[in-house]
């Protein structure tokens, strides 16, 4: 009885060391969160009429907009009725859902009384995608030929862009909003609007091209290249693919023709202190080849380093030294900007929005260099782009 009874102190004398221990691990994961949504909370909130187009959502993850929702939401934006925007709602564009009732609710879907009311009303427009939603991305099924369902840019787009920057909006548009499968007549308009010219060029990384390693690869691809070249489809190791709108299909290896193992968003020093960027960011994701006019300010460039051997055969497609990946310029009262790469394709988290210095311990947690970590980009540098230009517009 006496040896249970010692033991019976032993514990209790003992309890709480181990509930203070607790308590100091513990209390930390609740305080923290909880000061820095009301730090996030006692911000002054933004009331700004915002419109995203995104007609490429191919499942309710909403990826291709749900960043530019999030930066919106740190921010404090809110509609004229004074509610936070809703990432799965608040946009036009494709609206797919778990139980396959799926719709498209674009600009051409809305009355002539409804557009002009947006024309009237909007502050904000983002254009972030008009590739559309295709048969194998609405089944899963993996057909050799998968038609369009939804997608490609409209006349009525194109006239509530032109509408947004004759009144003197913020204007943003992405690639892809002029590519395939929009129509060259409309796509011609698009360029006149902006004043740029897509080369017909898209390109993307790949760390590795040996498709027994890699089976992301499309076989399109593949089946393409060798169909055009001499010599099978045999790459190994890293390289970068371009892509034209007819079909051509080039390939620049590291090392043979290029010397940067990833290819980089570059930024001058003015758009370095301008808009928070760093020197350079890894990009290792579609995006395409634009030439523009001189009235453009070139916040950001691609680069991927050429050997003798790749500017040659950048050369020999008609294509220039370096790409520029973030242009803006004034238009009367307008701004409008110009991100040639997929910038607002991330799957950040709508939960961390409400939590004021997660972009900081973001980016001390996100290494800058992992190219494979697609939120580095958000958090290194479209984060602080975006969060620049929206609030230099008033």
């Amino acid at each position: 009885m006496a040896n249970l009874k010692g033991a019976y102190q032993f514990t209790r004398s003992n309890l709480w060391s181990i509930l203070r221990s607790l308590l100091i691990f513990l209390i930390p994961l609740g305080v923290f969160p909880g000061i820095m949504y009301l730090v996030w909370y006692v911000q002054p909130s933004v009331t700004k009429n915002v419109l995203v187009i995104d007609k490429t959502v191919a499942d309710v993850e909403r990826q291709e907009h749900r960043s530019i929702f999030w930066i919106l939401k740190h921010l404090r934006y809110k509609n004229s009725e004074g509610d936070y925007y809703n990432y799965k709602e608040d946009y036009l564009g494709y609206f797919p859902d778990d139980e396959e009732n799926h719709k498209s609710k674009g600009v051409e879907n809305l009355s002539s009384k409804n557009i002009d009311s947006i024309k009237a009303s909007i502050d904000v427009l983002y254009m972030s995608d008009n590739y559309g939603v295709y048969n194998i991305d609405d089944t899963g099924k993996n057909n050799s030929i998968s038609p369009k369902i939804y997608g490609g840019l409209t006349q009525q787009d194109l006239d509530l862009l032109a509408a947004s920057i004759e009144s003197g909006k913020l204007v943003f548009a992405e690639f892809n909003s002029m590519g395939a499968p929009t129509t060259k007549y409309l796509r011609s308009e698009f360029e006149d609007l902006f004043d740029i010219k897509w080369s017909g060029w898209i390109s993307r990384y790949f760390d590795e091209m040996d498709t027994v390693i890699n089976d992301e690869i499309p076989e399109w691809l593949i089946s393409n290249y060798n169909n055009q070249h001499d010599e099978n489809w045999d790459f190994k190791g890293a390289g970068q693919i371009f892509v034209s709108e007819f079909g051509q299909i080039e390939v620049f290896e590291v090392g043979a023709d290029i010397t940067v193992k990833v290819p980089k968003v570059v930024s001058s020093l003015e758009s370095q202190s301008k808009y928070g960027l760093p020197k350079e960011a890894n990009y290792p994701y579609w995006f395409e080849i634009l030439r523009i006019d001189r009235s453009y300010e070139v916040i950001s460039y691609f680069d991927f380093a050429p050997t003798g051997a790749g500017l040659e055969k950048l050369k020999a497609l008609g294509l220039p030294r370096y790409f520029p990946a973030s242009i803006t310029r004034k238009v009367g009262d307008a701004r409008v900007y110009y991100f040639a790469g997929d910038f607002a394709d991330n799957p950040v988290s709508m939960e961390t929005a409400t939590f004021f210095g997660v972009p900081t311990l973001s980016k001390l947690v996100n290494e800058k260099d992992d190219y494979s970590n697609r939120t580095s980009f958000f958090w290194n540098y479209y984060l602080p782009l975006m969060k620049t230009a929206l609030s230099k517009h008033k």
